[in-house]
């Protein structure tokens, strides 16, 4: 169950809203688990993560879609988080405001790659949805 009013709850969904970065993990055809962190964004129900046409992960979400997602622990291996859910690409563009939110929030990072927005939007045209149903974890 993907339960935000418990006390660990609460704590993930501050990590959902202050976190850069979230590692997503997809299923390869040979039952490979095969993480890598990605840029995201949380609107209260669900996380959008934007991709460069025929990456891997692509292919992974239409052979699989369950997916998990995860933060980096702190320094001392404890603050575990673990998102279960189901990952759909998305035919069509997210409304504006929401990428509008996603580039706000990546606008330094978008920089440090040498890109402009718009630069950023032409290579990461497709949308990724993920859909969280359960979580695990703790927290010291």
């Amino acid at each position: 169950m993907f339960d935000l009013t418990s006390r660990f709850g609460r704590h993930v969904n501050r990590r959902l809203r202050q976190e850069k970065i979230i590692w997503l993990t997809t299923v390869d055809s040979h039952d490979t688990p095969q993480p890598r962190p990605v840029w995201f964004h949380w609107d209260d129900k669900t996380i959008l993560v934007f991709s460069e046409k025929g990456k891997a992960k692509l292919r992974h979400i239409a052979r699989n879609p369950r997916v998990s997602l995860n933060f980096n622990t702190d320094e001392d291996g404890g603050d575990v988080a673990v998102i279960i859910g189901n990952a759909r690409v998305l035919g069509d563009s997210p409304a504006s405001s929401r990428i509008k939110a996603y580039l706000r929030k990546y606008r330094e990072g978008i920089k440090s790659l040498d890109m402009t927005a718009a630069e950023f939007r032409d290579a990461y045209t497709v949308p990724i949805l993920v859909t969280p149903e359960s979580m695990r974890g703790f927290v010291d």
